[in-house]
Parts: structure tokens; sequence; C-alpha cells
């Protein structure tokens, strides 16, 4: 398996997350019939994947749109979807209550940390605009696809939600060395 720091890649639990979330939503049978439409090499990474092993960007990408054909869904919606669902399985159980007692400026201060163990490229910074209102500027990642700039809004997005933030709005906007993001909510 690929896992050198020139090559996007995605750690394995937070892959592994996403495949528990997608076989929830669509059953196993699907995604065994993804993985079998796959060429050797990606299925051979896939199978590979530990918790602690990185997983390149192409292959999960090349995963989520056969599964998506196999079920006959959106591949955008549905890795969004099963991004969202990935967020909820991570941080689930004591997770949630520490991340409901946590200050914003604290929340959005642990963010890039957060970024660094999921993804081996790019830097994520995050600072507290005002309360309510934070911007996170992802740089060192100058052709990120649009569906991991998205994604890892939608990740971001999840995190403030399940700490207890209410109508969380993210946008996100290309930027030359990666991506923009805001992020605004109400205080629950």
């Amino acid at each position: 398996m690929t896992t050198s720091r020139s090559v996007p890649c995605t750690s394995g639990i937070a892959v592994l997350d996403v495949l528990h979330a997608l076989g929830e939503m669509l059953g196993s049978e699907t995604i065994e019939q993804a993985k079998a439409r796959l060429p050797l090499s990606l299925r051979a990474e896939i199978e590979a994947l530990t918790a602690v092993s990185w997983l390149p960007n192409t292959t999960l990408g090349a995963l989520i749109d056969e599964v998506a054909s196999c079920a006959g869904r959106d591949p955008e919606a549905l890795v969004d979807q099963a991004v969202r669902a990935a967020v909820d399985r991570t941080f689930k159980s004591v997770w949630r209550m520490f991340l409901r007692v946590t200050s914003d400026d604290a929340l959005i201060k642990r963010t890039p940390m957060i970024y660094q163990r999921s993804r081996n490229t790019g830097q994520l910074s995050a600072r507290l605009i005002e309360p309510g209102y934070a911007e996170l500027l992802l740089t060192d990642w100058p052709d990120i696809s649009e569906r991991h700039l998205r994604t890892i809004g939608v990740s971001i997005q999840r995190v403030v939600e399940l700490a207890g933030r209410r109508d969380v709005r993210m946008s996100v906007q290309r930027k030359p060395e990666g991506g923009r993001y805001e992020l605004r909510w109400r205080e629950a």
C-alpha cells in the first residue's frame, strides 16, 4: 500500500469508518460487489487496510464511485452522507460528551489536529473570528479534488454539530493552495 507523503492519503481508521457507514446504509453485499469491480491492485490496497495504515485518495475515490454505481446512487451525495455517519461513529460515546463541553475557541483550535490525523497531505489552520463564526484554511494541497475539498468541510461541519452547535452552515471556496472554509452556527 502506498504511504508516501507525496501521494494524498486518508487514514485507515477514517476509511474504515466510511466503509462501515456505507455497509450500514447499503448492505455489505453492495460494498463487496463494488470491490470486486475494482482492478486487482486497488482491491489489494483496500484489503490490506488497517486502522493505522493509509489509503490513497484515488483508491478511495474509485471505491466510492463503484459503490455508488452498484447502488444506483449519486456518488457525491452518497459520500457526503457516509462521511457524516463516519464522523458520528468516530465521535460517539465519551468523545461526544467532551465535545459538548468544549468552548468554541477550543473546538476550532483542535480542528487542525484532528485533520492531521486523518490526512497525510495539506495543512489546516483555523481561527475563531467571533462567537459562532470560524475560518479554516487548507494549504499545501493545490490539486485537491473537488470531492475531498468538500468532504473535509462536511467532516468539520459534522464535528461542530456533534459539539452541540445548532444551525451549522459550512461553505467552501477553492484557493490556489487548497481551500477556505467558513463555518457559522448558533449556540445550543
